[in-house]
C-alpha cells in the first residue's frame, strides 16, 4: 500500500475542512479562526539526476547565399564655378640699362663753380674701366672778428683713371690718380695787431697747394666657396709735394690669406708700409711691417675670432708693439638683440699726407709722431627693432700714447697756421647708430658719439668736440623729385691760447650746427636739374681756432647722362 507523505495529508484535510465551510449556510455569523497543526513542515529535497553523456562537436552543414545586383550610375551636378587663376609673370633677366657717360655742372654763390665727367663702358663680365675728372672751387672773401676781409677762397681738382679684369678665379684691379688741392692760411690771429699794425700780405703770401701723384694694382680671389686658399694682395704708390717743396712718398703693401680648416677659418694679414718724408730742413724715413694671424669660427647663434697683430714700426729708432685681437657675438633674438664684446689695438701711422688731409692748415712740412693705441675694449649689441628699423650701441674704452692735438702755431708771425702737442689719454666713446627706412622712398640715418677724455698733461684735448651727431635723410617723391636733408652737430670744443683775454690758457670755441637741404627734380631718367643749399642758418661758425666759415651758400645746376 502506497504511503503518502506527511504533507500531502495535511494539505488534503486543509482542503476537505475549506471546502466544507463553503457548503455551510451564508447565515453563519461566526468564524473558526483556530488553526491546528498535527507536525511542524519538514521540507525535503529530491536527489539530483546527473547527465552522463559528454559534449562532442558535430559538423554543421553551412550555405553561402548567392545574389546579384545593379548598380546604375548618375552624375552629380556642381554647384560652383571654376575661377581660372592668373598664370606666372616671368620676371625679365635683363640687366638694368646703364649709361657710360654722366656730366654734371652748377654754379653757386661765393663765385663757386662744380664740374664732373665720369665716363666708363657698359655691362661687360670680362673687364670695367672707366675714368672721372672733378673740379670744384670757390673764390670768396671771410670776414674776420675785426671786420678785415681775407681771401678765404679754395679749389679741388682730380682725375682718376680706372679698370678690372675678370678670371675665373681672380680679379685684377688698378686705378692711377692726379690730384691738386689749393686753399689760404687766411685765419691769423686778429688779437696780436691793432688795425694800424697789421702787416700786408698777399694772397700768395699765405696760398698752399698740394700735388699728388698716385696709383695702386691689386688682385683678389674670387673662390665662392672657403674651402680654396683665398688670398689677396694690394700696392700702392703715392707721391705728394706742396708749395714749400716738402714732399711725400709712400708705398704700402697689403696682402691676406684664409682658409677654411675643419670648421675653423684661419687666416693672416701681413703689410709693409713705406713712408719717406722730406722736408726742407729734414729727411724722415718710416718703415714698418705687420703681421697679424687669426682664427675664427660661426655658428647659427654666435661668432668669434681671436688672433694677435705684430707690429715693427722703424723710424728715429725701432719699436715692436703687440695687440691683441678678439670678437665675440652671440645671437639673443636672431636678428633682434645680437651683444657683443671685443678687445684691440693698433698703431696709428701719422704721415704728412692723413694730417693734411685732417686739416688743411698745419705747418708746411710739418711731422707728427705715430700715435699708439695700446688696448681698446668694447662692447654693444646691436640688431633690430622691426624690418624697417635697425640700431647699433656700444661704448668703448681706449687707452692712448702720443695722441696729437692741433693747437695755433706761435712760432709764426701771424699765428696763422697749425703744430701739434701730444698727450697720453685715456677715452671713453658711447657710441650710438640707428637706420630707419620706413618704405622704398624714405630713408634716414643717425650716427652719435660722446666722448670723456682723461688728460695728464694738456688742460684741454684742443678742437676735440665733446659729442659730434650726423642726421642724414632722403625722401623720393613720386619718382620726380628727390628730396635730401643733413644736419651736423659738434659739442663745445676748446683752443689753446696765450692771449689776455684766456687768463685760463684756452678758450671756448661755440657748439657747430650745420644744416642742409637739397633737391633734385627728374625731368626724364637722362636729365636732371638740382638746388642744394649749405649751413642753411646763414651763421659762420669755426672748426679750426681762429678760421671763420662761409655763410649760407648754395649750388645750382643740372646732370645728364649719355
Amino acid at each position: 500500500m502506497k504511503s503518502y507523505p506527511m504533507s500531502f495529508r495535511i494539505c488534503c484535510l486543509l482542503y476537505s475542512l475549506a471546502f466544507s465551510l463553503m457548503i455551510q449556510p451564508l447565515t453563519a455569523q461566526e468564524i473558526n479562526k483556530e488553526v491546528l497543526v498535527v507536525k511542524p513542515y519538514e521540507p525535503a529535497l529530491s536527489d539530483a539526476s546527473k547527465i552522463s553523456s559528454m559534449p562532442a562537436l558535430g559538423d554543421i552543414e553551412t550555405t553561402t547565399p548567392s545574389f546579384t545586383y545593379k548598380i546604375t550610375p548618375s552624375p552629380i551636378p556642381t554647384l560652383f564655378e571654376v575661377t581660372p587663376i592668373k598664370p606666372a609673370k616671368v620676371v625679365s633677366s635683363a640687366l638694368p640699362k646703364i649709361y657710360n657717360t654722366f656730366l654734371k655742372f652748377g654754379f653757386g654763390n661765393y663765385t663757386t663753380p662744380l664740374a664732373q665727367f665720369n665716363i666708363s663702358n657698359l655691362h661687360s663680365k670680362e673687364h670695367s674701366f672707366g675714368a672721372s675728372i672733378y673740379h670744384r672751387s670757390s673764390h670768396s672773401n671771410i670776414i674776420l672778428d675785426n671786420d678785415d676781409k681775407v681771401p678765404g677762397g679754395y679749389s679741388t681738382s682730380n682725375l682718376n683713371l680706372y679698370g678690372k679684369k675678370f678670371f675665373r678665379d681672380f680679379t685684377l684691379s688698378s686705378d692711377i690718380t692726379a690730384e691738386h688741392e689749393g686753399f689760404n692760411h687766411y685765419g691769423y690771429n686778429t688779437g696780436l695787431f691793432e688795425e694800424d699794425s697789421l702787416p700786408s700780405f698777399e694772397r700768395s703770401d699765405i696760398h698752399q697747394s698740394i700735388m699728388l701723384l698716385g696709383g695702386q694694382a691689386g688682385v683678389q680671389s674670387t673662390y665662392t666657396d672657403s674651402l680654396h686658399l683665398n688670398f689677396g694682395a694690394n700696392i700702392k704708390v703715392n707721391y705728394l709735394t706742396d708749395k714749400a717743396n716738402n714732399t711725400e712718398t709712400m708705398l704700402m703693401i697689403k696682402t691676406s690669406f684664409s682658409k677654411l680648416i675643419q670648421s675653423f677659418m684661419g687666416g693672416i694679414d701681413l703689410n709693409l708700409n713705406y713712408f719717406n718724408h722730406n722736408i726742407v730742413m729734414d729727411s724722415i724715413g718710416n718703415t714698418q711691417f705687420s703681421f697679424s694671424p687669426y682664427i675664427s669660427k660661426r655658428s647659427e647663434d654666435w661668432k668669434f675670432t681671436v688672433g694677435f697683430e705684430g707690429f715693427m714700426d722703424q723710424q728715429d729708432v725701432s719699436r715692436f708693439y703687440i695687440y691683441p685681437r678678439g670678437l665675440l657675438e652671440f645671437t639673443v633674438i636672431e636678428k633682434i638683440i645680437i651683444p657683443f664684446i671685443g678687445i684691440g689695438g693698433k698703431l696709428e701711422t701719422n704721415h704728412y699726407q692723413k694730417i693734411l688731409w685732417e686739416n688743411h692748415f698745419i705747418t708746411p712740412g710739418l711731422k707728427v709722431k705715430n700715435t699708439n693705441h695700446k688696448i681698446s675694449a668694447f662692447a654693444g649689441i646691436k640688431g633690430s627693432i622691426s624690418s624697417n628699423i635697425d640700431f647699433r650701441a656700444d661704448v668703448s674704452f681706449t687707452t692712448t700714447e702720443n695722441m696729437y692735438f692741433f693747437v695755433n702755431d706761435t712760432t709764426t708771425e701771424l699765428e696763422n697756421t697749425f703744430t701739434v702737442h701730444y698727450d697720453d689719454v685715456d677715452i671713453i666713446q658711447y657710441h650710438g647708430a640707428l637706420a630707419v627706412e620706413p618704405s622704398p622712398l624714405w630713408n634716414v640715418t643717425a650716427d652719435f658719439n660722446y666722448y670723456s677724455y682723461k688728460m695728464f698733461k694738456e688742460v684741454k684735448p684742443w678742437h676735440k668736440p665733446q659729442f659730434d651727431l650726423l642726421l642724414n635723410a632722403t625722401y623720393n617723391l613720386k619718382e620726380k623729385f628727390l628730396l635730401k636733408g643733413s644736419m651736423i652737430i659738434y659739442g663745445t670744443r676748446y683752443a689753446s691760447s696765450t692771449l689776455p683775454i684766456a687768463p685760463e690758457g684756452y678758450i671756448k670755441l661755440e657748439p657747430v650746427a650745420d644744416f642742409n637741404v637739397g633737391v633734385e627734380y627728374l625731368f626724364s631718367k637722362v636729365f636732371t636739374v638740382f638746388l642744394d643749399i649749405y649751413n642753411l642758418t646763414g651763421r659762420s661758425y669755426m672748426l679750426w681756432n681762429q678760421y671763420p666759415s662761409q655763410r649760407f651758400n648754395f649750388m645750382c645746376g643740372f646732370t645728364y647722362k649719355l
